[in-house]
C-alpha cells in the first residue's frame, strides 16, 4: 500500500514539474518584444524613445509584479496564477494584434497611443511574470530538501529563457512576410493562453511534512541492503523500529534546513546567527551538534529580508546588472536595422536577421541557464564554494558585452554580443534565485525573490531610456547634418546607440562590485560581529 501511494505521488509529482516546465516555455515571451518592437515606428509612428516607453513600462510591470504573485502562489495556490497567467497574455498579445492590423495612426498622432500599448504590453509582462512565479516558488518549495535544487531550478529557468528562441524562430518561418506583427501576436495570444490552461491542471505545491518522509524513506530503501546483511538474523526488530528511522531522518532534514538559512542570513543586529557562520565556518553541508532554536519573538521575514544587507546588496546588483542586458534584449532588433543599411540585404533578409540575433541571444541563455544550474550545484556542494562567486564571473562578461556594443562596427559583430548577452544573463538569473531559496528559505522563495526581482525592472527602464535618448538625439543629428529631406530616409547607424552603451558599461561595473558585496558579506558580517 505504502508503495503504491509513493508511486503514485512520483507520478503526480513529476507531472508537475513537466507541468510546470510547459509553462516557463510559453511564458518567457516578453523578451520577443525585439522581434517586433520596430514596428512601433514603421507603422505605429513612434519615436524609438516613445518605443522604448512601451518596453520600459511592460518591464516595469513584469517585474513589479513578482511579489503580488509569489504570495498569491502560496495564498491560493499555483493552479489559479498559472491560469490568471494565461488570461493576461491572451488579453494582452490580442489587444497588440488588433492595434497593429486596425489602428489607423498617422505619424503625428502616434503619442496619442503610446498609454494604450504600453498597457497592453504590460497585461504580456504581468502574465509572465505570474507564469514564472508560479513556476519557481512551486519548484523551489517542492525540491527545498533535495540536493539538486540548482539543476531541479535551472531547468524551468532554462526553458524560460529558450521561450524567445522558440517563438521567434516561428516567427522567422511562417510570418517573417507578413507586413505587420498581427497574425504573429495573435498566434501568441492563443499558444499562450492555451498552455497556461493545460499546464494549470497538473501543477501542484507538495506538503513540507510529505516531503522530509518521503525523503527520509528512500534514504532508508538505499541503506537497507547494507543493514541487512550486518543485521542477520534481527530483520524483524528492525521493521519495528522502522517509524523511529522516519522521523529522526525527518527531523535530520528538517534540521539541516533551519541550519542552512540560519546561517546564510544575518539578523537586524548585523551579526550572523548561528555560531557556526560566527567561527568562520562556511561549510553548509556538515551537521552540527547543537540546534538553536529561534524564538517566538522573531519578526516576520519581509522585515528581516528588508533589514538584511545581503537583500539590499543582490537587489542593487541586480538593477545594475540586467538593466545593460535588458537595453541589448530590447533593443537588438533597432540595432540591426541600423547596421543593415549599409548592407545589400533587403528587407525581408533584415527581418530574419533580426530574429536570429533574438533566437541567439535565448538559445545561449537557455544554455547557459541549464548548465550553470548543475555546475553551480558542483561548484557549492563539492568544491564548497559560495554560488556568489558565479555571479561576480557573470558580471564581468556583462562588462564586456557592454564594452563591445559601444565598439559595434559590422553587422556580425550583434551575433557575438548576443552570445555574450545571453550567456551573462542566463547565468545571472540561474544563480539569483537559487540564492534567494538558499539563503531565507525555500517556503520564503515567493516574496523575496519577488522583492528582488524589482531590480531588472529599474534597471531596465534606466537603460531603455538611455538608449532611446541617445538613439533620437543622434538620429537628430544626422538628420540635422543632411539638411531639409525626407525624414523616413535619413538612417542611424552605430554612432546613434555607441553613447548609450558607454553608460550602461559604468553601470555594469556598479552591477560588479555589488554582486562582490554578496560574495563577502558572510566575512564582513563575521568581522564586524567579532569587533562587538
Amino acid at each position: 500500500m505504502d508503495t503504491e501511494m509513493e508511486s503514485h505521488e512520483q507520478f503526480s509529482s513529476t507531472l508537475s514539474y513537466v507541468a510546470t516546465c510547459v509553462s516557463m516555455l510559453c511564458g518567457g515571451t516578453t523578451s520577443l518584444f525585439a522581434t517586433y518592437g520596430s514596428s512601433f515606428g514603421e507603422v505605429l509612428g513612434f519615436t524609438q524613445y516613445e518605443t522604448n516607453m512601451v518596453a520600459s513600462l511592460g518591464d516595469y510591470a513584469h517585474y513589479m509584479s513578482a511579489p503580488l504573485f509569489g504570495y498569491l502562489t502560496l495564498r491560493i495556490g499555483p493552479r489559479r496564477v498559472t491560469q490568471a497567467a494565461g488570461v493576461l497574455m491572451l488579453v494582452g498579445y490580442m489587444g497588440l494584434s488588433y492595434a497593429f492590423d486596425r489602428l489607423p495612426v498617422q505619424r503625428s498622432q502616434a503619442s496619442h497611443y503610446v498609454a494604450t500599448m504600453s498597457l497592453l504590453f504590460a497585461l504580456v509582462g504581468v502574465g509572465s511574470k505570474a507564469a514564472y512565479m508560479a513556476a519557481m516558488a512551486t519548484t523551489a518549495s517542492n525540491f527545498r530538501h533535495s540536493r539538486f535544487a540548482g539543476v531541479a531550478l535551472g531547468v524551468p529557468l532554462s526553458l524560460y529563457g529558450l521561450s524567445t528562441f522558440v517563438f521567434s524562430s516561428i516567427k522567422a518561418h511562417w510570418f517573417e512576410r507578413d507586413a505587420g506583427p498581427a497574425r504573429y501576436l495573435l498566434c501568441m495570444a492563443i499558444v499562450s493562453f492555451v498552455a497556461h490552461v493545460l499546464a494549470s491542471g497538473f501543477v501542484k505545491l507538495r506538503d513540507s511534512a510529505q516531503l522530509a518522509v518521503v525523503g527520509a524513506k528512500r534514504r532508508r530503501a538505499q541503506s537497507m541492503p547494507r543493514a541487512g546483511v550486518k543485521a542477520g538474523g534481527n530483520a524483524e526488530a528492525k521493521v519495528g523500529d522502522d517509524a523511529g528511522v522516519d522521523q529522526s531522518s525527518a527531523e535530520a532534514i528538517e534540521l539541516t534546513e533551519t541550519r542552512r538559512r540560519r546561517m546564510t542570513t544575518s539578523d537586524p543586529d548585523g551579526e550572523t546567527s548561528s555560531p557556526e557562520l560566527r567561527r568562520g565556518s562556511l561549510d553548509l553541508a556538515q551537521p552540527t551538534a547543537a540546534r538553536h532554536e529561534p524564538t517566538a519573538a522573531e519578526p516576520p521575514i519581509f522585515h528581516r529580508f528588508s533589514r538584511d544587507p545581503t537583500a539590499w546588496a543582490l537587489l542593487l546588483g541586480l538593477i545594475c546588472f540586467s538593466g545593460p542586458g535588458l537595453a541589448f534584449v530590447n533593443n537588438c532588433g533597432t540595432m540591426v536595422r541600423a547596421m543593415a543599411h549599409s548592407t545589400t540585404m533587403s528587407e525581408e533578409q533584415i527581418g530574419q536577421y533580426k530574429d536570429r540575433i533574438v533566437a541567439t541571444q535565448s538559445f545561449f541563455s537557455f544554455a547557459a541557464r541549464l548548465s550553470v544550474g548543475y555546475f553551480s550545484d558542483v561548484w557549492r556542494t563539492r568544491l564548497r564554494l559560495p554560488r556568489a562567486g558565479l555571479l561576480v564571473l557573470a558580471a564581468l562578461l556583462m562588462i564586456y558585452a557592454q564594452q563591445m556594443a559601444a565598439q559595434v562596427a559590422r553587422l556580425d559583430d550583434l551575433r557575438m554580443l548576443a552570445v555574450l548577452i545571453g550567456v551573462a544573463m542566463g547565468s545571472a538569473f540561474t544563480l539569483a534565485p537559487t540564492i534567494t531559496a538558499e539563503t531565507w528559505g525555500a517556503h520564503n522563495f515567493g516574496i523575496c525573490w519577488g522583492v528582488i526581482t524589482l531590480g531588472p525592472a529599474i534597471g531596465g527602464h534606466v537603460c531603455n531610456l538611455v538608449f532611446g535618448f541617445s538613439w533620437d538625439e543622434g538620429l537628430a543629428r544626422i538628420a540635422a547634418r543632411m539638411g531639409p529631406i525626407d525624414s523616413d530616409r535619413v538612417h542611424c547607424d552605430s554612432a546613434c546607440f555607441a553613447p548609450a552603451f558607454v553608460t550602461t558599461t559604468k553601470i555594469a561595473y556598479a552591477g560588479l562590485a555589488f554582486f562582490a558585496a554578496v560574495l563577502l558579506m558572510p566575512r564582513i558580517l563575521y568581522l564586524l560581529g567579532r569587533k562587538k
